[in-house]
């Protein structure tokens, strides 16, 4: 065997054990999947409003629906924040979530609240199911991280 048909195979060999075809090792990327920047940017551009209307969530984004720089700043950074988790180009550049969040008092109703929030908004953009929820699974190490209890 040649050393070109052993990578090949290989490939092919990881691709089937992972449930991805031939033709989308190219793109089994989450980001990829959902549709790259377009789709994240759509993401964040829906979900702003989204928060600031719940009124579950809106005090700890107060600052955003005030000032237009901030909201600005908030998308970019959140933007970035899920390009990167979903491995895209990005590179987010914020605060890390423990740093962002301490002393806010985020409770687990406010972080479920926000998860309802994201979930509609990608059900509003019609995401499909599996990268709903493999966008959704990725909080849960956050959740961890921005509770205070």
């Amino acid at each position: 065997m040649t050393k070109r048909y052993l990578v090949q195979a290989a490939i092919f060999t990881v691709a089937l054990a992972s449930g991805v075809s031939a033709g989308e090792t190219r793109r089994a990327s989450l980001y990829d999947r959902l549709g790259g920047t377009p789709a994240i940017r759509a993401v964040v551009d829906d979900l702003l409003p989204r928060i600031l209307a719940d009124e579950r969530i809106n005090v700890w984004f107060a600052p955003a629906a005030a000032d237009p720089q901030r909201a600005a700043a908030y998308k970019k950074n959140l933007a970035d924040f899920l390009c990167q988790a979903t491995v895209g180009p990005c590179k987010y550049a914020g605060m890390d979530m423990g740093t962002a969040h301490v002393g806010r008092g985020i409770t687990p109703e406010a972080f479920a609240a926000m998860v309802d929030d994201i979930r509609a908004t990608l059900d509003k953009l019609k995401a499909p199911e599996r990268e709903k929820q493999q966008l959704i699974e990725l909080l849960a190490p956050v959740k961890a991280v921005v509770v205070q209890r």
